[in-house]
């Protein structure tokens, strides 16, 4: 009866996974952790070998799971603390070591999906995404890219235990918080960062109570290009690199034109071919890149001829290119414009 009763208090209280676990365990939602109860009668010490040939170790009791603490205090008299069951009451009570019991046994699963990648592209997400993550989490994602490129990510959504639960981001291999770029928790949407070096790591941090469904992130690699400023007196013209050659793969490319602030900029592209949708140049009417000061958003085959006058006296521009088809890309011409 008292071997029935653990098992509905530990193992069935909650919806269970077992896919986590080794044969024989049962998976418990609440402290993310692996359980076995033994069919035989043990003396203490018998638990313990018991626990240790099933790969596990034996539950500690009397302090509380959190603890992990492997073998219960003794008191002077040599009690241990074992199971006690009256009807449907389940708790704990002190008797001597020697007296035989059920062993109850965990083992802590490995229920993180981090690793290592590398190349040009990829993305992470957290455990069971979209499905509720687990509790009692760290699990850290090192993502690599080539020398002389960044990293770009973009977590389109991130749910998690607002002030509790995090996604973090790292650009050295340090868990430290001073060493921390961000830590993100809570309901967050459309949150993007690019790296200043070819290393990101990204830790997902639970703590021991309630869940979420956690975070999807997509990253891509990028080419470390300084901008180029065009600040020539009333004229001048920009190209895509390697123009007319094709462009590389993976650029991110800035430039900036500025004038006199009394004068506008009159921006004319006269040839114009990217990979449609894909690679891209952007264009905006500040020093700013922000959604709100994008003038357009240029790709395809379709573009030139194309002009457009500015409102202020500085134009910023993007070209981004991912790691398909490259093509010659284009050809822009500028001139100020007097303010009337």
């Amino acid at each position: 009866m008292i071997r029935q009763i653990i098992l509905s208090f530990f193992l069935f209280s909650s919806v269970l996974t077992d896919n986590e676990c080794p044969y024989g365990y049962r998976f418990y939602p609440e402290t993310a952790i692996c359980y076995h109860l033994s069919e035989d009668l043990y003396d203490f010490d018998g638990s313990v070998s018991y626990c240790q040939r099933k790969g596990g170790r034996l539950v500690s009791l009397i302090q509380g799971e959190r603890n992990g603490i492997a073998r219960e205090p003794k008191t002077t008299n040599g009690d241990c603390v074992t199971f006690k069951g009256v009807g449907s009451s389940v708790g704990l009570q002190t008797s001597q070591c020697y007296q035989q019991q059920y062993a109850f046994c965990k083992i802590v699963p490995n229920l993180c999906n981090g690793g290592v990648q590398n190349g040009s592209f990829g993305s992470i997400q957290s455990p069971q995404y979209p499905q509720q993550y687990y509790n009692k989490l760290m699990c850290l994602y090192y993502i690599y890219a080539p020398e002389g490129f960044s990293i770009n990510i973009y977590f389109p959504q991130i749910n998690t235990e607002r002030y509790y639960d995090f996604v973090e981001i790292y650009e050295k291999n340090s868990t430290l918080y001073p060493d921390r770029i961000v830590g993100l928790s809570g309901n967050i949407s459309n949150y993007e960062y690019r790296s200043n070096g070819s290393f990101l790591l990204v830790v997902f941090r639970t703590n021991y109570v309630i869940t979420d469904i956690g975070f999807y992130a997509a990253w891509n690699v990028e080419r470390i290009q300084p901008p180029i400023v065009s600040n020539t007196t009333t004229s001048g013209e920009l190209i895509s690199p390697n123009y007319p050659n094709d462009y590389d793969t993976f650029d991110n490319q800035i430039y900036y034109i500025k004038v006199i602030e009394e004068a506008r900029i009159n921006v004319t592209i006269d040839d114009f071919l990217t990979q449609e949708t894909f690679d891209f140049l952007e264009i905006f009417d500040s020093m700013n890149q922000t959604a709100s000061k994008r003038i357009e958003r240029l790709s395809g085959n379709s573009v030139a001829p194309w002009n457009w006058l500015s409102t202020s006296n500085i134009v910023s521009l993007k070209f981004v290119s991912d790691g398909s088809y490259q093509y010659k890309g284009w050809h822009l011409m500028w001139n100020m414009v007097d303010r009337k």
